[in-house]
């Protein structure tokens, strides 16, 4: 079978999910922490000084998260998605008729590479625990801010009551996102979806490096990107071109031997496998495939393009992230006046979500609307 990003896809949900919780209990412990004692004439004061009683509480929860993350889920996350790679490779290649029972047994048995595993490992928990020192100063600042802005804004002048204030603040806070931080491109994340771009983008990498290290094995040295509908702009380029695994960027017409008779064809190739990645093609959500690519034998797909399909889809990311702002803006809501609201709110984004699911005939994934569960 094809490699593509699916095949390592359930790999990354388990580590998606350990900062999912995190961030939704954040939230829902500083709302609790907030709320205790609202009707005290001293609360602003109670508030700042049990801020160190705050930042323990969020310590404690990083360093179980971080004692997850050396309990080896990344590696076994990387490691599987190699050896899923590795086997829809064997599986394609048996499938297309070019391995016999033997070649396969014996491909099946090779030695990973595991330099390349742990390079690849390496990098996916250095990303994540790069996460922890944001998480934790925001868990700080918002906290701050809220008191801050409780005591200078409507408690102060009267116009609201302290718990409103308070709610009203935090509402703010947190459609900015739950620990949400800044890349080093100035782009905003919050944590889950960052998350969840270094996993499946580590295990997806994982996965295609065990695909063509095994065709290689076999002598297999062109790939060709599959069409999928609704491509976005980074991959439309690429749809249906031939890829080398190394050899010079850029096009080219190289030489190649017939798949099934004596003689060679001519294969013109659009550049290589790093070179499509590095353009963007096989990014996070990206549901294209590499194949092996048969001289003379595999058909090039024609009028791929797709831009109306793109637009859809990113609408419907658009949903789901305000889906999940409203759903953590009423699991972690502080005065119950609002909790009705903050309901009806995640109940009509539910249905603005099955509209444009019924209209455009796209798939909805539950899962991508989902925040973690507080415990």
């Amino acid at each position: 079978m094809p490699a593509d990003r699916t095949l390592a896809e359930g790999l990354a949900i388990e580590l998606v999910q350990l900062y999912e919780d995190l961030a939704t209990r954040l939230a829902v412990d500083i709302a609790r922490r907030l709320r205790d004692g609202m009707t005290l004439p001293d609360w602003a004061q109670r508030k700042h000084a049990a801020v160190h009683q705050l930042q323990r509480a969020a310590q404690r929860m990083l360093a179980a998260l971080d004692a997850d993350i050396l309990t080896d889920r990344v590696e076994q996350a990387i490691g599987q998605a190699y050896a899923r790679g590795g086997a829809a490779a064997v599986a394609e290649l048996a499938k297309l008729g070019r391995l016999s029972d033997r070649d396969q047994a014996i491909l099946r048995e090779g030695v990973p590479q595991l330099g390349a595993i742990q390079r690849m490992v390496f990098s996916l928990v250095s990303t994540l625990r790069g996460t922890h020192l944001r998480i934790l100063r925001w868990d700080l600042d918002v906290y701050r801010e809220v008191i801050a802005r409780t005591v200078l804004t409507g408690t102060l002048v009267g116009h609201e009551t302290r718990l409103r204030t308070a709610q009203r603040a935090w509402e703010r806070l947190l459609s900015r996102g739950v620990t949400g931080f800044v890349d080093k491109s100035g782009r905003a994340w919050e944590l889950a979806s960052y998350v969840e771009l270094a996993t499946r983008t580590g295990t997806a990498q994982a996965a295609v490096e065990g695909h063509l290290d095994r065709l290689r094995d076999v002598g297999v040295g062109l790939v060709i990107v599959s069409d999928a509908p609704q491509e976005c702009e980074l991959c439309r380029p690429w749809e249906g071109q031939v890829l080398t695994r190394s050899g010079p960027a850029g096009r080219r017409t190289v030489q190649a031997q017939h798949a099934t008779e004596d003689r060679t064809v001519n294969v013109q190739v659009r550049g290589t496998v790093s070179e499509a990645i590095a353009a963007g093609l096989l990014h996070p959500n990206c549901r294209h495939s590499l194949s092996a690519y048969l001289p003379g034998v595999t058909r090039i797909p024609t009028h791929t393009a797709d831009p109306d399909g793109d637009e859809a889809r990113q609408h419907l990311r658009k949903l789901e992230r305000r889906l999940r702002r409203a759903k953590l803006q009423a699991a972690a809501v502080i005065d119950p006046a609002r909790q009705s609201a903050l309901n009806a709110r995640v109940r009509a984004i539910q249905g603005q979500i099955r509209d444009h699911v019924d209209e455009t005939g796209l798939i909805r994934q539950r899962h991508r609307e989902r925040i973690g569960v507080a415990r």
